[in-house]
């Protein structure tokens, strides 16, 4: 019977994460229909089937109360039944789009696992006598079930981040060791707290073991809104009434289905953790420990399978959160002390652990270590996220006008302006260079040879460099793809909303590409569907191909085969691709393997392996363009529109931040003969790919006239130019999809980054190296970056009329 209700309880619960996501523009933009989880789609595509097979199960194990004549059973199997009947004619989950409906249909979902859960309460109710003596003297029993969950947690989340600090030592490995289970023991501490509250609050009821359980479950409630409000939800820009709405109704839903009926823990508290935990696990101590290691090991598999495609932390910090209520339900189980006169003792340990928190040192010996610790220890980051202060901002209200400025709704129509880089009348320039741009997705610097010389698998890309411009220092202004991309069309930051539509009238790069007449052979993505005007000029590439399988490889060979169409006296080509074969996404459903059996050392090997491939498919194109004579007449860039956290600090992809792994991107840029003798670059100076779009237009004999500081600049002068110098303004950059920003600071040799949901910042050197060097913030760091920040984003919305 168990095992039934879970099966409705998930099948409903799934339904409501579905149509919550489907009602938030961004994730169902971003991630439902892109098909980033191929799982979700395939449930909301088989929903009505899975409806009809999860009414089954449950009715099959609700079938003794049906035939005995159950009124709310019946009720509750025959609204199933009509409701998958509605699913059957509607399909509404495929269907559903960003709406108040959507937020309707989850809201709605999450009444089916709460009716069942409230049958079973009532029947569990009505066989509990109304006098009892629930929490009777537990204060140490509780207390040692607290101190002990902490002792658990610390060991199931410690193997990942002690293996990445023990090469920085022994000590360091002691210390942060230590430093973990004290933080967990001070979380733990405060859980013994609130349950010595709700135990002491229910002694006062004639009818204690109820009232201690509904009061628990409003604790449990409470708990589970603030977690899915705070980490869940702000960081896909659900904020406002909705978003508390939502969130206090997913905790209570949740509070109340991990307590169903049949469970043999305790009345009270431990009735209303009892579905956490199987039964048979509280039989003994040995089943107990049995379920503790399996629990361990379910939790260490869910988080190292999450990382590879996280957002914002949000998987890992939903499985430690679910650690500390395992690991608190199955020892609140066994532990039964009786602790007679000492009763009050636990208390004031309890009061000794608070205190000593302020005698531990809050500057550690090692920032690396701790880095690496809290990185791979999601229970850590959530705890100290929880019990740590906010971050002292130096400009009190910055954290609610980038949220208003950031993933801005759909619903809130802003015109487009119209963006002009440089005059375009006249006739197009008389000889013009054909041009490929090649951005190709999460693509890092260190990873090709021209940055790295430790890399030995881009000989390609080295020779490619050989002949061409490197820009020692190029950064991405938007970490992920989602406006990155636009940015490098525009030539500068854009407006934070996916997207300003008509897109046309700020898309410089495409204005520039029709007056001087290009032939245009691009790779017409989701985004690239929206931001890039019709033209009778494009012959799209990758056409019928979805963009998550968009290979450099094949495209590449396409582009090849149209080559012969580049004759003299034909138009010039401009040729555009997004290739996937390094995204996260594309590795994760690839298996997350490598595809050869080289050895790559200390790089990641399912990366690299295909790097590899596209290097030398790149080497080959290369190579064709200059046996036909039209290497020396084109511009080639290789760029790529962000970086991607392969593992550093126990980082993986780049969805939500944007630290110099993310920021950092190789920038490499062939010039014709005739262009190189005239231009000269610094490529020592900070560069951005929203230098490309400006750097074409100068080479193209439109001298650019950036309309403000946020637009980039040609990355070529001409030779009889001096080079004007640098500026001493930091340069801000953003995640694309959640309200982080960063500035780079001290020519770009500095990183500080303020995270606006966590209320968080951090500092990092750039110091040449793939993820740089994590650094303390200092307060200038704060100020410097804060007022960039806020002076960068007013003006972009002042140069788009929007108002927050």
């Amino acid at each position: 019977m168990t095992i039934s209700r879970a099966i409705a309880a998930a099948f409903w619960l799934v339904t409501a994460i579905y149509a919550l996501l489907a009602s938030i523009p961004f994730a169902s933009e971003q991630f439902l229909k892109p098909g980033l989880s191929p799982a979700l789609v395939a449930f909301a595509r088989w929903h009505a089937w899975l409806s009809l097979a999860a009414l089954g199960a449950a009715a099959a194990g609700l079938l003794p109360l049906l035939r005995s004549g159950h009124r709310g059973v019946q009720a509750f199997v025959a609204a199933w039944a009509a409701a998958t009947a509605a699913i059957f004619v509607t399909s509404p989950l495929a269907r559903l789009e960003p709406s108040a409906s959507a937020l309707t249909i989850a809201l709605l979902s999450l009444v089916p696992p709460v009716w069942l859960s409230s049958m079973d309460v009532r029947a569990g109710n009505d066989r509990r006598p109304q006098t009892d003596d629930a929490g009777a003297d537990s204060t140490w029993s509780d207390f040692a079930a607290c101190m002990v969950a902490a002792l658990v947690v610390t060991i199931w989340h410690a193997v990942r981040p002690a293996a990445a600090v023990l090469p920085l030592g022994a000590g360091s490995l002691a210390i942060e060791s230590t430093r973990s289970l004290w933080i967990h023991l001070i979380l733990f501490s405060a859980m013994f707290a609130a349950i010595s509250v709700v135990r002491g609050a229910a002694r006062l009821m004639s009818t204690r073991a109820a009232v201690e359980a509904w009061m628990a479950r409003a604790v449990i409630a409470s708990a589970l809104a603030i977690f899915i409000f705070a980490v869940l939800l702000r960081p896909l820009s659900m904020i406002g009434i909705p978003a508390m709405v939502a969130a206090a109704a997913f905790g209570a839903a949740i509070a109340m289905t991990i307590g169903p009926r049949g469970t043999t823990a305790r009345p009270g508290l431990e009735e209303a953790l009892g579905g956490v935990v199987p039964s048979w696990a509280a039989r003994s101590d040995v089943s107990t420990g049995r379920w503790l290691i399996l629990a361990g090991a379910a939790i260490y598999v869910l988080e190292v399978r999450a990382a590879a495609q996280d957002w914002n932390f949000a998987l890992v910090k939903t499985a430690a959160l679910a650690s500390w209520f395992l690991a608190l339900a199955a020892t609140l189980r066994v532990f039964r002390i009786r602790g007679g006169s000492l009763a009050m003792m636990p208390f004031a340990l309890c009061l000794a652990v608070f205190g000593c928190a302020w005698v531990v040192p809050d500057r550690p010996m090692d920032l690396a270590a701790l880095d690496a610790w809290t990185s791979h220890d999601p229970s850590r980051r959530l705890a100290g996220d929880t019990l740590t202060p906010r971050v002292p901002v130096a400009d009190p209200g910055l954290g609610d006008f980038l949220q208003s400025n950031t993933n801005i709704a759909r619903r809130e129509r802003v015109e487009p302006v119209a963006i002009d880089l440089a005059d375009l009348s006249g006739p197009p320039a008389g000889r013009r260079p054909h041009i490929f741009l090649f951005v190709v997705d999460s693509l890092r610097r260190d990873y090709v040879s021209p940055y790295n010389r430790g890399v030995t698998f881009t000989p390609a890309i080295d020779r490619f460099a050989r002949d061409s411009t490197v820009f020692e220092r190029a950064f991405t202004r938007y970490g992920a793809t989602g406006l990155s991309v636009p940015a490098i069309w525009v030539g500068g930051l854009v407006l934070h909303k996916q997207y300003v539509t008509p897109f046309a009238p700020m898309n410089t790069l495409a204005k520039l590409l029709d007056h001087e007449q290009y032939r245009q052979w691009i790779g017409m993505d989701n985004i690239l569907d929206v931001i890039l005007p019709p033209s009778p000029s494009r012959e799209p590439i990758d056409a019928g191909i979805q963009v998550a399988d968009y290979r450099f490889c094949r495209t590449l060979d396409e582009v090849r085969g149209r080559l012969d169409r580049l004759t003299p006296d034909a138009p010039p080509a401009f040729v555009y691709s997004l290739p996937q074969d390094i995204h996260v996404s594309a590795i994760t459903r690839e298996g997350a393997g490598p595809i050869d059996n080289g050895s790559y050392g200390a790089f990641y090997p399912p990366y690299a392996s295909r790097v590899r491939r596209l290097d030398a498919c790149f080497g080959a194109f290369v190579d064709d363009l200059k046996a036909r004579g039209l290497f020396d007449e084109s511009i080639v860039i290789l760029t790529a529109d962000h970086g991607d956290s392969l593992g550093e600090q126990g980082r993986m992809g780049h969805a939500y931040t944007i630290y110099p792994e993310i920021v950092q991107v190789p920038l490499i840029v062939h010039l014709p003969a005739r262009l190189q003798a005239a231009f000269v670059a610094d490529t020592s100076a900070p560069a951005f790919t929203t230098d490309i779009t400006p750097t074409l237009y100068r080479l193209l004999g439109r001298e650019p006239k950036p309309p403000a500081p946020f637009f980039g600049r040609p990355l070529f002068r001409d030779r009889s130019t001096p080079a004007a110098p640098r500026s001493t303004a930091p340069d801000v950059i953003a995640s694309s999809y959640g309200t982080v920003y960063g500035a780079l600071l001290d020519d770009a040799r500095r990183l500080y980054i303020f995270d606006a949901i966590a209320l968080r910042d951090y500092a990092y050197e750039i110091d040449g190296t793939g993820a740089g060097r994590a650094d303390t913030v200092r307060e200038d760091d704060r100020m410097r970056g804060h007022r960039a920040i806020r002076a960068t984003v007013e003006a972009i919305a002042q140069l788009y009329h929007y108002r927050w």
